[in-house]
């Protein structure tokens, strides 16, 4: 799920600059995401319990959505100025 995320911000962000994004903002944003949405679990009186495997899987689908996001970006952006 934040590998989706992560890679339609970059995509969006990509497309309205018109130039490739800052790839290890982009990580850092969907990484700090899912970090957050951690804490605000161990925090909250919920019936949901923090995990810190979690975050890595978090982080892991940033991580895996970021050569995705130089790839259509990259050739998005060389179409752009033919």
């Amino acid at each position: 799920m934040f590998g989706v995320w992560t890679f339609l911000y970059g995509l969006v962000l990509g497309i309205k600059k018109q130039s490739m994004p800052n790839l290890w903002l982009i990580f850092f944003l969907g990484s700090f995401f899912g970090a957050f949405i951690e804490f605000l679990q161990f925090i909250l009186p919920t019936k949901r319990a923090a995990e810190f495997y979690d975050v890595v899987a978090d982080m892991a689908g940033a991580a895996g959505a970021i050569p995705f996001i130089y790839l259509v970006l990259t050739r998005h952006l060389k179409e752009e100025t033919k």
